[in-house]
C-alpha cells in the first residue's frame, strides 16, 4: 500500500508543474540556492499532503522545512565543489555538478522520508531512487529542454523520478524488526 496516496500525489505534482510552467514568465528569477529551496519545499509539500497516515501539522511543516533545507544544501555543496573541480571540457563540468546536487538531494531526502514517515525502503531502494533522480537531471541537461523553462525542468523531472522511485519501492522491501 505504501505511505502515500500515490495517484493523488502524481496528480498534484502534475498540476504544480503545469502551474509553474504556465506562470514561469511572470515570476522573478531567483538564484540557484533559492530555486532549489523553493522546489524542495514544493515537492515535500506535495508529499506531506498526500500521506496515508495522519500526521500532526507541526510534523508535516517541519518535514517541508527540512526538505527545502536539504535541497538548498545540495545546491550549496555543488557550488563549493565547483571551486574544487578543474575546468572540464564541454558539458562535463555542469553534468558532474548537477549529478552531485541531484544525488545528494535524492539520497538525503529519501533517508528523510524513510525516517520521518516510515517508508519501507531498503539500501538498494535508496540507491535506486538516487540513481533515478541523477538520470532524470542529466536527461534534462543533455536534451537541452532547460533552455526553455530553466530550472523548472530540472525540478519537475527530479520530482517525478523521486516520486516514481518511491512509489515503486515503498512497501516492497521486507520489514526489518
Amino acid at each position: 500500500m505504501g505511505i502515500l496516496h500515490y495517484v493523488r500525489h502524481f496528480i498534484l505534482l502534475t498540476c504544480m508543474a503545469a502551474v509553474l510552467a504556465a506562470t514561469s514568465r511572470f515570476s522573478p528569477t531567483h538564484g540557484a540556492l533559492a530555486s532549489f529551496g523553493i522546489y524542495g519545499a514544493l515537492h515535500s509539500s506535495m508529499l506531506a499532503v498526500t500521506l496515508r497516515a495522519p500526521q500532526p501539522l507541526w510534523r508535516k511543516l517541519s518535514f517541508v522545512a527540512i526538505g527545502a533545507a536539504l535541497s538548498a544544501l545540495s545546491a550549496t555543496t555543488s557550488f563549493y565543489a565547483s571551486h574544487l573541480i578543474r575546468r572540464l571540457p564541454g558539458m562535463a563540468e555542469p553534468a558532474l555538478l548537477l549529478a552531485l546536487s541531484s544525488a545528494l538531494g535524492a539520497a538525503s531526502y529519501a533517508f528523510l522520508v524513510q525516517r520521518y514517515f516510515g517508508a519501507n525502503l531498503s539500501l538498494r531502494a535508496l540507491a535506486s531512487i538516487t540513481l533515478g533522480c541523477v538520470l532524470a537531471t542529466l536527461t534534462v541537461l543533455w536534451s537541452g529542454i532547460y533552455l526553455r523553462g530553466g530550472g523548472l525542468w530540472f525540478a519537475a523531472f527530479w520530482w517525478f523520478a523521486f516520486s516514481a522511485g518511491l512509489w515503486y519501492h515503498d512497501g516492497r522491501a521486507p520489514k526489518v524488526t
